[in-house]
């Protein structure tokens, strides 16, 4: 016995994935896939030196539009504990936007 006292093993964080901890991540998504649609049309104004028109915009901006609403949507359920439908309107939301690119931008 050296006289010092045991020290007893700190407490194990929860490490499990929960259904809040999934919300968490998926909201984090749809901001990340908002903030990526908008940036696009910087991108593009970029590539046309400056002068771009409204109408190589309007896919994009109508883009972040439903990423916004989704992204609005999800937090709000996030808010009111209802984490599963949180991610599940993440992972409606990425479809929606596959699908939307598909239609207005073509394969």
């Amino acid at each position: 016995m050296s006289g010092a006292p045991e020290v007893a093993d700190p407490p194990a964080r929860d490490r499990r994935w929960t259904a809040e901890r999934w919300a968490r991540i998926a909201i984090t998504i749809q901001f990340l896939a908002l903030v990526r649609t908008l940036a696009e049309v910087y991108r593009l104004r970029w590539a046309a030196g400056g002068r771009l028109a409204f109408g190589q915009a309007q896919p994009f901006i109508a883009g972040g539009l439903i990423a916004a609403v989704f992204c609005w949507l999800a937090v709000t359920l996030y808010f009111f504990r209802r984490h599963r439908a949180c991610v599940v309107v993440s992972i409606a939301m990425v479809a929606v936007m596959i699908a939307y690119k598909l239609y207005a931008l073509g394969p």
